[in-house]
């Protein structure tokens, strides 16, 4: 959805799943064959899109979702949850109040790629997270709803992180 879009109401707990091949394709040469957790799985669609390049072995939501997942927020995940998976891979809430400590949590536990807006490693509070993001895959504009034919009017990207450690970011373009 756009921050800059009064026409529609802003969906409750963010709930915008990932429909779009588009958002996940610049993805693929990181992640080819891992396996993942997707602590904010939604209705699934994300784990979907990657069906075929990376196995999800662990799903949790707020809410209960149709495909049998754990009820809990990512900000209760634990490395004991979290065993036999190589990283995690989701498409979080934006809201900073929710965002800022569910990527505090997660750095800490395994590598973690986050779809989020691009600009948002332009804003002064997401300085001290861009300092640990290690990549940044952008991946442009993306259609939040299944065969829509409008794209949002915001770019988004890809944010790595191995840890909570400083590090140098490399950033990769659209290609």
């Amino acid at each position: 959805m756009s921050k800059r879009n009064d026409r529609f109401e802003k969906v409750p707990k963010d709930f915008y799943p990932t429909t779009d091949p588009n958002a996940v394709e610049p993805l693929v040469p990181f992640i080819r064959g891992k396996t993942y957790a997707e602590p904010f799985y939604g209705e699934g669609d994300l784990e979907d899109l990657l069906m075929d390049v990376a196995n999800c072995m662990w799903r949790s939501d707020i809410r209960e979702t149709v495909v049998p997942s754990k009820v809990m927020p990512a900000t209760d995940l634990t490395l004991y949850d979290l065993r036999g998976v190589d990283c995690i891979i989701s498409n979080p809430p934006f809201t900073k109040d929710v965002l800022l400590p569910c990527i505090d949590h997660l750095i800490g536990l395994k590598p973690t790629w986050l779809l989020l807006p691009a600009d948002m490693m332009h804003n002064k509070y997401f300085s001290p997270y861009m300092r640990m993001c290690s990549k940044v895959v952008s991946i442009g504009r993306v259609k939040w709803f299944k065969d829509s034919k409008a794209c949002s009017t915001d770019n988004f990207s890809w944010y790595y992180w191995v840890d909570n450690k400083p590090t140098d970011t490399i950033f990769y373009g659209r290609v």
